[in-house]
């Protein structure tokens, strides 16, 4: 395959039905804007809240009037580590704020200001910051979703057995109940003769430890007592969609709960999170139905 091949097999918005790529970023960055600005107008929030030390490394709360026990919902932006940001990633809050779940946005440093190892270890920084506060809050259940690159920063938690240890052994993975990998993208090798991987800068041996679909996992603890959703629609890209079944079968050999769902109807990289603002949406419901089930 050429390089233009492959650039366009991991392009998402030139595989949509909705719009050409060009109207279709414009629309998504429109959208999540709004959605974002929405959000925080009539919402109770409490944004930029600090897990680290640099600009990025904040995150923004919805629903902070809810009683303390609610289920928190942490939500990953994507953008392929290098794009996008927490100011446009509040699709879900309005729903699930009115469900009774809190909704967190987490930021990050992007690559090439950083490297993906550091932006991997902030995720589990930031992730480990909100299980500590959940359970002192005495918060009914946590569940991590990851949009895309952020997908494949949620799943990042599933493969690091010393961070799994460290939350066990302080008391936060009881909490976290559940993953949902929505779009992701797993396995770094296809993208090293793309223009993606100029900002990246990956070492031969950064893309064998962060291509977690290809990841050797065979003397690793079985994970109990958490479900992974590993999700994407008919109109993603190829490349993408495959990634996700592949993540999936990675997955069962050590998650002991482990569901994929196809989306069809015009889903797309895009819409697919667009769609999250919509209570009826299958994907919605998916997760509220889990997140209550806990």
């Amino acid at each position: 395959m050429s390089t233009s091949e492959q650039e366009v097999l991991y392009s998402p918005s030139k595989w949509s039905k909705r719009f050409s790529h060009m109207q279709l970023l414009s629309h998504h960055y429109k959208f999540a804007k709004e959605v974002t600005e929405n959000a925080r107008k009539t919402l109770k929030c409490e944004l930029n809240v600090p897990y680290s030390t640099t600009e990025r490394t904040k995150y923004d709360i919805y629903g902070t009037n809810l009683p303390n026990d609610s289920p928190i919902f942490i939500f990953i932006h994507g953008g392929y580590w290098q794009e996008g940001n927490k100011d446009l990633a509040a699709f879900a809050a309005s729903v699930f704020v009115n469900k009774g779940i809190k909704v967190i946005t987490i930021g990050y440093d992007l690559c090439p200001n950083v490297k993906l190892g550091n932006i991997i270890s902030q995720i589990k920084t930031a992730v480990e910051h909100v299980l500590k506060s959940a359970l002192h809050l005495k918060c009914r259940n946590v569940w991590v979703a990851g949009h895309s690159a952020g997908a494949h920063l949620a799943s990042s938690l599933l493969y690091d057995e010393l961070w799994l240890d460290k939350m066990t052994k302080q008391g936060y993975l009881n909490l976290l109940k559940g993953i949902v990998l929505i779009g992701g993208v797993f396995n770094l090798k296809p993208l090293i003769n793309t223009n993606i991987s100029t900002a990246l800068k990956l070492t031969k041996d950064e893309i064998e430890a962060y291509s977690f679909s290809t990841l050797n996992t065979k003397n690793n603890k079985p994970i109990q007592g958490l479900k992974v959703i590993v999700t994407d629609g008919e109109c993603d890209s190829p490349g993408l969609i495959n990634e996700s079944r592949e993540c999936a079968q990675k997955l069962i050999t050590m998650v002991d709960n482990v569901q994929y769902i196809f989306l069809r109807d015009n889903i797309d990289h895009f819409n697919i999170v667009e769609n999250l603002t919509d209570a009826e949406f299958i994907l919605t419901k998916v997760i509220l139905n889990n997140i209550f089930c806990d």
